[in-house]
């Protein structure tokens, strides 16, 4: 099996998947607008664990047919990837890593993140979290249809219920997998997969935390999209002045997460201790927020996490 560095991913991601995604779009009349944006539009993206992200905005009735029809999709792809011997899966978490063939589960891994957004929701920039957005705006590449759909990004919201409700919901999912992971994927057996899917949620949780560490002015510059796009050269000084010590102390361990999975050598032991870590990170995000969301006076409900969920 290839070594990730050998693979040809430029070749993979524009021949192969992009290539059928955009295909499949133009024989739809119902999908009007497919953009791809994130960290390969800014070359900026993992050549060991690639990862593209690429959304559709559908016209409404039509939503459902077009998430059956890239499934059909998504198994061409897989096969076209698996025929170069590398694996493709669809990043839709928790179930990226626990749903693995094993037979594919030590070769390279090519993600995709994508959702099929209802064009009706247009008007509220799709429904997506307020947290979200302007940096799709600031870099993506239209695959098919205009920029038109993308201008609900271009102005970043204020802070608002609205913006903490997002930000609630998203954390409150990232707890949810994390307190069920252990279950999900047996750390015993596959210790690997399961330090994977820890270092997935300990990212998302700490990029998160920028957003509540910025001023309410800050929030209207973007300042924090442009934390985000910058992140190996700023994070770690930004998260020591606006958390202190502790924040200091979660960017290190989730560097040291991904340096794990890189390494490929972790044992139950080890991924065990990283997943211990990564619900310290979540506790030193979930308090920056609720401190934040109680001096904007929210109400009590965005202060309790769901532990049903």
């Amino acid at each position: 099996m290839p070594k990730p560095a050998a693979v040809g991913w430029r070749s993979l991601i524009d021949d192969v998947l992009l290539r059928r995604l955009t295909d499949y779009a133009i024989g739809v009349p119902a999908v009007r607008t497919v953009y791809l944006t994130g960290s390969y539009v800014r070359g900026m993206w993992n050549p060991d664990r690639p990862n593209v992200n690429v959304y559709f905005v559908v016209d409404h009735a039509h939503t459902a047919e077009v998430r059956a029809g890239l499934a059909e999709v998504f198994s061409q792809v897989r096969t076209e990837t698996r025929n170069r011997g590398v694996d493709f899966l669809v990043d839709c978490h928790p179930f990226t890593i626990s749903q693995r063939d094993e037979e594919w589960g030590s070769v390279p891994l090519l993600t995709l993140t994508t959702k099929v957004f209802d064009a009706r929701r247009l008007p509220e920039r799709l429904g997506v979290s307020p947290t979200i957005g302007f940096g799709w705006w600031l870099s993506n590449r239209i695959l098919h249809g205009g920029e038109d759909d993308l201008a609900v990004f271009e102005v970043p919201p204020p802070r608002s219920e609205a913006w903490f409700r997002g930000a609630y919901a998203a954390l409150s999912h990232y707890r949810a997998v994390l307190d069920h992971l252990p279950w999900a994927i047996d750390p015993r057996l596959h210790p690997g997969w399961f330090l994977e899917e820890t270092c997935r949620y300990a990212d998302e949780a700490i990029k998160d935390g920028v957003h509540f560490g910025v001023t309410d002015e800050e929030v209207i510059s973007a300042a924090d999209t442009a934390i985000l796009h910058d992140w190996s050269g700023v994070a770690r000084d930004f998260f020591l002045e606006r958390y202190g010590p502790e924040g200091g102390w979660a960017v290190d361990a989730v560097a040291g997460m991904k340096a794990a999975v890189l390494d490929g050598e972790a044992g139950p032991s080890e991924a065990m201790a990283h997943w211990r870590d990564e619900v310290r990170v979540w506790d030193v995000v979930w308090s920056q927020y609720t401190s934040l969301a109680r001096s904007h006076g929210m109400p009590d409900d965005l202060l309790r996490i769901l532990t049903w969920m």
